[in-house]
Parts: C-alpha cells; structure tokens; sequence
C-alpha cells in the first residue's frame, strides 16, 4: 500500500525543465527516509513520452537530411555543387530557429516535426538556383571577374519568378493548418509554423547565399565546357524526350485514364475508415474498474487490489499504480466505487502497444467477467474526457426527466451495439437506488409551533452536515474543530427523528412532532447537462476505425433513437472524438477549398493566363493517385492528418510543375505550347523537377518508416500521402502534363 501523489504543471511550464527538478528534490531528501519508506517516481511521467518523442523526431531529421546529401550528390556527382545546395538546410534551421527565440516561441515535437517534413523542401529553392547556374557556366566556360558575376546573376534572376512562386504555392496549402480550432488545432498548426518559417528562410538563403556562393566556387577553370551533372541525370535528359512524344500523341487517352484512375480513387477514399487522431504512443495506459455505486470502501479495495495483479503479471508491464475513488477538491472526482490504473510499459519489451493492451483487456476479461471497465492510454483518456466530458472515445447520451425511463432506454441501447465489432469497454453509466433518508416537513405543524421551515433545514443541516466552530493549532497545521453527530447516528432514521428542535418560546420538541423521516430509495447520482437530466453509455474502439464502428452504432440505434425522441423532452446525442473528426474534417475541406483559390490566383499572377493556371492544377490528379495507394498500402484510417497530408501534396506537386511550365512558356515566348518547345523544356528541367521532388519526398521518408514511434505517430500520415504522391507526380509529370499543355497558349491574359 501507499499513497500517489500527483503534480500537475503549470500552463507554459517546460514539462522536462520542471520534472527535472522535482526529480533533484526527492533526490535531496529521499536519503533522509525510514528504511521502509520507498518513493518511486517513474510510475508515470509525460517527461519521458516527450524526451522519446523529441529524440525520435530529431532522428528523423537527422536521417531525412542524410539520405537528401545522398540524393543530391547522384545527381550532380559533384562536391561544390552538393555542398552550396546543402549549405540551405543548416541554413534554414538557424534562421528558424532565431525567428522563433525571437518570438518567444518554443521548440517541440510538433515544430520539429515540421522541420521534418520540409527538410527535403529546404533545398528545392537552392537546387533550382544551383542546377541554373552550374548549367549556363558549363555552357560559357572560363568567365571571370564582372562577365562571371553577370552570368550568376542573369541565372539566378531566370529561374527567380518560379522560385519565388513556388514557395507561395507551398506555403498557402500550410495555412489552413492555423485556423483549425480545437485539439487538432493546438497539434498541428505548430507543424505549419515550422514549416512556413524554415521555407521562407531557405528562400531567402537561395536568393542571397546560393548565387554568391555559386559566383566562388563554380567559376572560373572549374566551368570547363562538356556535360554537367551524373550520367543518371544525363540519361534522363535524353529518355525525357520520348516519354513527351508519346504523352502528346496520346494525350486524350492518357487524360481518360487519368480521370478515371482519380475517381476511382475519390470512391476508395471516401469509403475509408474514418478516425480523429492517430493513437499515440505513449508507453502507458489506464485502467478503469467500475463497481456498482453503493460497494463499500473495503470491497472496492479488494477488487482494486485484484486489479493490480492481474495487469502486473501481463507481459510487457512495468508498474501498476491504483488509485480507488478520488477526493472532492480532486480535478476529476470519482466515487469510492471506481479504482483508477496507471499502468507503464516496458520501454525495454520488444512488443508493441496494441498487443500489450489486447493482453490487459484479456486479462481484465478473466478476473472481471461482467464488471464495467474501460482501458485507454491516459492523453487518450483525457482527450476523450475534454472533447465530449466522458472517459471515452463514443458517448450515446440520452436526455430526459424520468430517471427510470433514462435507465430503460440506456439498457436498450446498451443492448443493441453490445455485439458491433471494435465496441470496447461498453459501460453504461450506474442510476443504481440506494437508500436515502428523507426528511418531509409537515408545514401544519411547523406552523403551529412556530417553526420555520429554515430553522428545520438549518438544525438538520448543522446535526448531519456539521459545522467547523474553532480550529486546533497543532505544529504549523491548524486542525478544524467540527459539531455533529456521531457517525452511527446520522444514517438511522429513529435517531434522525429523535433530533432536538426549539420554538419561540424555548420549549423542546423532536424533529418527528413536525416532520416524517425514512428511507427511501433513490438514484445514487444524478448528472445533468444542458440542463437536463441525462444518461450515458460510452464505450472505445479498438480493432476498426472510428468512423465504421460510430456508423454502425448510429445505424443499429435508429430504431431506439427514433422511440426516445418521439417522447416530448426525451433526446439522443452521439459525441465524442468522432465529433472531432468530423468538424475538423468540415473546416479542413473549406479550408482546402479557399487553398486552391488562392494557389489559382498565385499561378495566373505568374502565368497571367487564368486557363493556364486551371490546366496546371487539372494535371495534379496524378499526386493523389499516389497518395491514396499510400494509404492503402500501409493499411492507414482517413485521419484529420491524412487530410493535410493531401493539402500539404498539392503545394508541392504544383510546385514541381512550374519549374517545368515557366520554362516552357519562357522559350514559346508569348506563343503557343508546341510539341517542340514541350520536348525542348522537358529537357531542361527534368533534372532539377526530379531533383527537387526526389529530396522533397526523400527527407519525410524517415517520417514514413517508422509510424509507430512516439512523436512520429501524427507525422506520419503526413509523410505517407506526401511520398506516396510525389512518387506518381514525378513518374506520371512529363508524360500527363505536356498533353494537356500541347497546343495552348502561354502567356496571354485570358
């Protein structure tokens, strides 16, 4: 036995900063301690969820920037070109990193989880600018001084446009994340954060560095006249004229099976599973064991203790540590019939959460056959608690005055979903009757002694209740001094009734001369909300996505739902992170919508051609085939990450494709896109679209292998449908696009 002391921080307090120091002051008096008294402080503590999850992420930026040295050194096979490209990741970071000590704003796992995900974009501006310069050199080789500095500069100021496009282009499919509200919001729009502040910097740093840097080490005997770059982008460059010619002289099929292939993938997303947040990994969870209300102290006690040890003997568990009942100035009061576990997980077991929680339920299957329970990890827990006021992730709340039909139409519905596969810890809320004793004034006699109907409660009040009169110093702790009742008088009615009254005149009288006294059953607890008297059965999902199991439920409790609100005052409300869901995914499609505007607007101020821009992002389809195929791969649900993932796609894709159109409507010159002019700028920039969309997709692969590691488990989605996608843009882009732009005009104003 022993005591659990919880600390809560403050708000704005660093987590880590803070556990630190409290673990330096048990250190300071632990020595101090009986021998029989032990403190173990690692029962639970989110210091060590968020030292992971801050580790595993910065391995993922770690590995996305080697694998992108890797990817560009292939390329250019050359270290100075390699080198100034890399110099814009470093950078990038360190500008961030000033803007945001400047604003005060702190370094977590969400922002440099969008480090992580724009690591690979850090470089586009600068491999676009690089690639510009390094290839006009080669052209003109042996320049120097003034003649070396105009090349750079009339290189750089070529591909500026598209650069400077290109990350508005990015950077507008990001802002959506800051007008999420909610959960979702305080989550993610620290990832956008990062991401716009680091892009915007290494914007800055490929306008600024990159050409001064390209102006020092590529001129000169270093320019000598030939091919530039590896024989892999060599033998693009001359494969990438062929993949043209057959995309223009079969544009209209190609354009069919395109369309076809991305309605086919709108069916299969939309018939996916459905789900709020990715779970995370905490490396912890929670037990909840719910007695009927009127158990006593010493059998919730025991059944706590069984608790104990039969999730203590679960492979893969640490520590159990229970808490039965918790106290009225608690910030979550439960009664005395609800023990509460924490119980962590062995960092050290090579199995992973969900086999370790399957194996709890299970066990608590065993031990407890038909006592209610609920097991979740504890940010889940209160998660659940915060979006809907109940410890799960569904709710069905039935509205309504009479307790007793409350009671019948809950059993009901408890009744229909109790067998819906992914229904877990299916729990009703208790409106058990228990014994109460009731005290009913008789005014007609109150009356004729004179007593009012206040001094009756008052006098009750003060013998049940008690009423602290003094306080006892003892030490430094003042003690209050109580007056009541002894404890085995105040729940028998013949001693209630026998309490002593006074009237106006000093006579004595009992409370039985004015009032009657007895028990009678009634609710052990009564919960309202909106005002209302309500009901709730709750329950988890494990084993299917949230949105399949919520629709199953709607669907199985129609019937039921349609009786109770064909009673007047009588309703049924279905909330919780399902809700969530939901609103998020609402505000995240408008939001989508008002993204997509803006990207048309930035592309016909590019392009000043309004058809241009539509047949740019018309050509786009071809990232979210990929992007589906991502998420059927890896077996993922349709999360509120998912959906920013595809947003945070379509800047990049289109990003990629006006390097490719600038150009082409740079040589047409005003004209029309014709197939040579098509072939000619496909040649290019081939390489740099490739380049640029290999390292863009390249650096959240870290990201995408590893989505079941503390604080990678809401990037990830992310970082699948982004790779995913980039892969079918960079595979299908020179063959969709120059069908659809064959034979278009470039430039002029429509």
């Amino acid at each position: 036995d022993g005591i659990v002391v919880v600390l809560t921080k403050q708000p704005g307090t660093d987590t880590v900063a803070l556990t630190e120091r409290i673990d330096a002051k048990f250190d300071s008096f632990r020595a101090s301690l009986p021998p029989d008294i032990e403190i173990d402080t690692g029962l639970f503590r989110q210091a060590e969820f968020i030292d992971r999850a801050i580790e595993n992420v910065l391995v993922a930026v770690r590995d996305g920037a080697i694998l992108v040295v890797i990817v560009l050194f292939l390329f250019l096979m050359n270290l100075r070109t390699t080198g100034i490209t890399l110099l814009a990741i470093p950078m990038s970071i360190a500008i961030a990193s000033l803007v945001f000590a400047a604003f005060g704003l702190t370094i977590n796992t969400m922002t440099l989880g969008g480090l992580a995900v724009a690591i690979g974009t850090l470089v586009d501006d600068a491999i676009v600018d690089v690639e510009n310069v390094y290839r006009r050199l080669r052209e003109r080789p042996g320049l120097k001084g003034r003649a070396l500095l105009d090349l750079v500069l009339d290189a750089s100021k070529e591909i500026r446009r598209p650069v400077v496009y290109g990350t508005m282009l990015v950077s507008v499919t990001y802002l959506p994340l800051f007008f999420l509200s909610g959960m979702e919001g305080r989550l993610l729009a620290p990832v956008g954060l990062a991401f716009l502040v680091s892009v915007a910097a290494s914007l800055v740093v490929a306008m600024t560095l990159t050409p001064v840097l390209c102006s020092f080490w590529l001129g000169g005997a270093f320019a000598e006249a030939g091919q530039y770059g590896s024989r892999a982008a060599r033998m693009i460059q001359d494969h990438v004229d062929g993949v043209v010619r057959f995309g223009i002289r079969h544009a209209t099929a190609i354009a069919a099976a395109v369309a076809v292939l991305t309605l086919a993938a709108i069916v299969v997303l939309a018939n996916r599973g459905a789900t709020f947040l990715p779970p995370f990994q905490e490396g912890s969870a929670q037990v909840n064991l719910m007695l009927p209300p009127d158990v006593s102290l010493a059998t919730s006690e025991a059944f706590g203790h069984r608790l104990e040890v039969a999730v203590g003997k679960v492979d893969g568990v640490a520590s159990v540590a229970r808490r039965t009942g918790r106290a009225p100035d608690d910030e979550h009061i439960m009664p005395l019939s609800v023990s509460e576990a924490i119980v962590r997980f062995d960092p050290d077991n090579p199995r992973s959460r969900d086999e370790i929680l399957d194996d709890v339920r299970a066990a608590l299957d065993r031990e407890f056959p038909g006592v209610a329970r609920s097991t979740e990890q504890p940010l889940a827990h209160l998660l659940s608690h915060l979006l809907s006021g109940v410890n799960a992730q569904v709710a069905i709340k039935i509205h309504g005055d009479d307790l007793a039909m409350l009671r019948a139409f809950a059993s009901r519905v408890e009744h229909e979903i109790e067998d819906i596969d992914g229904v877990r810890d299916l729990y009703t809320e208790p409106l058990a009757l228990v014994d109460h004793c009731e005290v009913f004034p008789r005014r007609d006699d109150l009356a004729e002694f004179g007593i009012p109907t206040s001094t009756l409660a008052r006098s009750l009040e003060l013998a049940l209740g008690g009423e602290a009169i003094s306080r006892l110093q003892s030490d430094k702790i003042a003690w209050p001094i109580v007056v009541r009742l002894p404890e085995d008088q105040r729940g028998d009615p013949n001693d209630i009734a026998s309490i002593r009254l006074r009237t106006p005149e000093g006579a004595a009288i009992r409370v039985a001369d004015v009032a009657d006294v007895r028990l009678v059953p009634g609710p052990s607890e009564i919960r309202r909300e909106n005002g209302q008297r309500r009901i709730v059965v709750q329950h988890n999902v494990s084993g299917r996505a949230l949105g399949d199991v919520v629709a199953d439920v709607e669907a199985r409790i129609a019937d039921v739902r349609a009786e109770i609100e064909s009673v007047p005052g009588y309703g049924v409300t279905i909330s919780g992170t399902f809700e969530a869901q939901q609103r998020a995914t609402r505000t995240i499609a408008w939001l989508s919508i008002g993204a997509v505007f803006a990207m048309i607007l930035i592309l016909h101020r590019h392009f000043g051609s309004i058809r241009l821009a539509l047949l740019i992002l018309a050509t786009r389809p071809i990232a979210f085939l990929g992007a589906v195929a991502a998420v059927l791969v890896t077996g993922q649900d349709l999360s509120v990450a998912t959906l920013v993932g595809l947003i945070a796609l379509l800047g990049v894709a289109v990003r990629n494709a006006i390097l490719y159109v600038d150009y082409a409507a740079a040589i047409a010159g005003g004209g029309a896109f014709t197939a040579d002019v098509l072939r000619r700028a496909a040649r290019a920039r081939v390489v740099p679209v490739l380049m640029t969309a290999l390292t863009s997709g390249i650096g959240v692969l870290p990201l995408a292998m590893s989505g079941d590691e503390p604080g990678r488990e809401i990037l990830y989605p992310v970082a699948t449908v982004i790779l995913g996608g980039l892969v079918t843009n960079t595979l299908l882009d020179f063959l969709v696009t120059p069908g659809l732009l064959e034979g278009r005009t470039a430039g002029a104003s429509e």
